[in-house]
């Protein structure tokens, strides 16, 4: 009598919603878990492609022009890096030794282009290299830097500034901004390599990386851990997820949730700097249920696990409670006489 009246009465389970910290600090670990499966995922992707022998050959080619056109060397690790980058590191080169450098560099990439690309293009450099020189702006303490001798631009011997300050305002910028710059314009090929370099982690490494890491922190985990469906980041903090009937969000719903989140959210915040996070974020933070985007969507909140666990349907809070009631089976042997 006891358990039919126990059965027949109304059932009532409380939940609570998480607190808002914990919330924010699942977040956070997801994220944190996010980012450490792409950087992972990424440096795969780039071993895969970097293996495959027409990407060899692309980078080949560009490291020759590299090292060909001086603006490039190798350091003392055998790894290429820009001329300016390793004179600046170079502790053991004088100032005089950079300047003298730098300025040998622009002078080999000039000659460079004239065999590369040809006698136009080594003009069109070598009168905005001189033109860059004899700008009213190139100056030290209101003095030039250089002043024209004849048909040569040499260095104006009035300017007080030292070697190194003519390295690093005069030289080391025209070979970073305008060499690097004509490097990709007038060398024939190069545009289109770096280009297909570009391609590669833009369009390639970088979105496949980023949607498998989606799948991998925010779809696996919640399709074990079946009861809420919490990623890692919510099962450390006791967050689960309830339909509208306050039950375990069934598979389709489920389902439905990632998909709005995965490209309405995650995909799509890749393309535009993270705004649909943001508004996400603050529909958690100041709507009347504190639902992000596809919760709101979908009607499903969360909720805190910590003291009441989340049921699959009515039987089965019902069938618990029967359970709880009920005085535990006595097992044991009859004594029997023969």
């Amino acid at each position: 009598m006891e358990e039919n009246e126990l059965a027949s009465s109304a059932i009532e389970i409380r939940y609570i919603r998480p607190k808002f910290h914990r919330r924010v600090l699942a977040n956070v670990l997801d994220a944190t878990i996010f980012a450490f499966a792409f950087i992972g995922l990424f440096l795969g992707m780039r071993a895969i492609v970097t293996s495959n022998s027409y990407y060899q050959s692309v980078d080949s080619s560009m490291n020759s022009i590299k090292l060909e056109s001086s603006l490039y060397v190798k350091d003392s690790s055998n790894k290429l890096t820009d001329t300016v980058t390793y004179l600046k590191n170079d502790s053991d080169l004088s100032a005089s030794t950079r300047k003298s450098s730098a300025k040998k560099t622009i002078d080999s990439f000039i000659v460079y282009l004239g065999d590369k690309a040809g006698d136009d293009s080594q003009k069109k450099v070598q009168d905005d290299y001189d033109s860059y020189r004899l700008k009213s702006t190139l100056t030290y303490e209101n003095v030039a830097y250089f002043i024209k001798s004849g048909d040569k631009i040499i260095d104006n011997p009035d300017c007080a500034a030292t070697d190194q300050t003519y390295f690093e305002k005069a030289y080391a910028p025209y070979i970073d901004t305008e060499c690097q710059g004509y490097l990709l314009t007038e060398v024939p090929g190069y545009y289109d390599m770096n280009k297909y370099m570009s391609r590669i982690v833009l369009f390639l490494e970088i979105p496949v990386a980023y949607a498998l890491s989606g799948i991998l922190v925010y779809l696996i985990p919640a399709c074990c851990f079946v009861r809420g469906h919490m990623s890692l980041g919510k099962a450390l903090y006791h967050i689960g997820m309830v339909d509208s009937r306050f039950l375990n969000v069934k598979w389709g719903r489920f389902f439905a949730r990632f998909a709005i989140f995965y490209f309405a959210e995650l995909l799509l915040s890749l393309v535009t700097f993270g705004i649909p996070l943001l508004i996400s974020f603050s529909l958690m933070a100041f709507s009347k249920k504190k639902q992000g985007f596809p919760d709101y969507m979908l009607g499903i909140q969360e909720v805190d696990t910590s003291r009441n666990k989340i049921y699959k349907s009515f039987e089965e809070i019902t069938l618990d409670s029967i359970n709880k009631a009920k005085n535990p089976v006595d097992f044991h042997l009859p004594n029997i006489e023969y």
